[in-house]
């Protein structure tokens, strides 16, 4: 397995930057960050876009399964 990434066909670096996109937008979904996954999703090429959705999914089910930041209640 290669692990350079600056060795992979242009095509599956795309999809690893796009994958890196829909990371991004569930990481902000789940903190309550602003960010519209719609306009993220328009400035990906037009041929990836429905990886971007798959990728979204995959990412917002997998947030299901991990712990939310400490919270810290106020003392009255």
């Amino acid at each position: 397995m290669n692990h350079n990434l600056a060795e992979l066909p242009q095509h599956e670096m795309d999809k690893i930057n796009i994958d890196l996109a829909a990371a991004g937008v569930a990481f902000k979904e789940r903190y309550n960050m602003p960010v519209i996954a719609e306009v993220v999703e328009r400035e990906q090429p037009a041929h990836l876009r429905e990886w971007f959705r798959e990728r979204l999914m995959a990412h917002r089910l997998a947030s299901v399964n991990l712990s939310r930041l400490p919270y810290e209640p106020k003392v009255k």
